[in-house]
Parts: structure tokens; C-alpha cells; sequence
């Protein structure tokens, strides 16, 4: 006979291992063990089929990015929101609209790819008609994201669910400088 712990030999008809000291009778299987086992196959197995066919049925009707972002929005993953370049010509602006579906760390970053510095400030979509009517120094923005004269630039910074624009301007006059800037612009939200 051997020992149903530690498999070593022991004497025919030993209560106790000589070896490990654990019980020799051998332990009769849990019911909890195979009612887990019920469990899986009977509820978790059509639950992960369910998941998958939602998925799915996203994919294809909301594409893959747009799927990508309806899951990220639920389960609160990090979600890019915007990961595009932007023109933005001399002596003008432009706003990129910011969604954010849930609160989080937002993590804003550009780079001057070909032309000039621009300023950069983030702005609740309220502001969005003082900026249009009455111009650029009414605007109350958020000061953790604005930058002035930058070809670089990070930040990242607690915001709550809404929607907001991030706004890029140059202020050039195009003369002496480039007529039109490129700028590789990229917004994630983390939870």
C-alpha cells in the first residue's frame, strides 16, 4: 500500500504515513469539488459563449475601434481616444473634440511634427462658444493642461466624464515661419 500523500510504501492496513505523518486512509472525494465542477460546465461555459457572441456582434456592427471603445467604456480599461495629426494653419486654431465616458487620468501628448510651436490649452465644451466669440484670453481652461510656445508636450491629469476640446493655436504669422504646422496629437484615458 502507499500513502495517498506522499506515495512512499507503508504497512497494509497503517492509519498513519511513516514517512509525511498524514492520515493513511485515503479521503473521500468533496461534494463542493464536483458541484464546482457542475458548475463550470453548466453555467460559466454558456456565460463565456454569451461574452463572446456580444463581442462579436460589436465588432461587427460597430467596427473595431468602436467596439474596442464600448468594451474599454464598461469594463473601465484604458481607452485611446484620439491618435491622429492634426494640420493647424499659421495665425489660426483648432479644437479636437474629447469625449471622455467615464472619470479618469487623462494623458495628453503632442509633437510639432514639421512647422511651428503652438499653445495648447483643454477646455469644457461650454467655453467652446467664448473662444469662438470672444477669443482666446476669456477662455477658462484647465491650467494643468495649457503650454505656451511648445514643439513637446505631455501632461496627465485627473478629469471627470464630459466632453471637452483640446485646443491648439498658432500664433504665427506665417511670413517667416512655416505657412502650416503638423502635429502628432495622442489622448488616453485611464481609470
Amino acid at each position: 500500500m502507499n500513502c495517498p500523500h506522499c506515495q512512499n510504501p507503508i504497512p497494509d492496513g497503517s492509519q498513519f504515513c511513516n514517512h509525511c505523518g498524514m492520515s493513511a486512509q485515503a479521503k473521500p472525494q468533496s461534494s463542493s469539488s464536483f458541484k464546482l465542477g457542475r458548475f463550470v460546465g453548466s453555467r460559466l461555459l454558456p456565460l463565456i459563449v454569451i461574452v463572446f457572441l456580444g463581442w462579436y456582434a460589436l465588432r461587427v456592427n460597430y467596427g473595431s475601434k468602436g467596439a474596442d471603445r464600448i468594451v474599454a467604456t464598461v469594463t473601465h480599461t484604458p481607452i485611446t481616444l484620439t491618435d491622429e495629426t492634426q494640420n493647424v494653419a499659421a495665425n489660426s486654431w483648432r479644437a479636437i473634440g474629447i469625449s471622455l465616458p467615464y472619470n479618469g487620468n487623462l494623458d495628453v501628448s503632442l509633437h510639432v511634427v514639421r512647422g511651428n510651436p503652438l499653445d495648447v490649452t483643454f477646455m469644457d465644451a461650454s467655453q467652446m462658444d467664448v473662444l469662438k466669440n470672444s477669443g482666446w484670453r476669456n477662455v477658462e481652461s484647465y491650467t494643468n493642461f495649457s503650454a505656451v510656445k511648445t514643439a513637446s508636450y505631455r501632461r496627465s491629469y485627473p478629469v471627470n466624464q464630459g466632453t471637452y476640446y483640446l485646443v491648439l493655436r498658432d500664433t504665427s504669422l506665417g511670413i517667416l515661419s512655416q505657412s502650416a504646422s503638423d502635429v502628432a496629437v495622442k489622448v488616453t484615458l485611464n481609470p
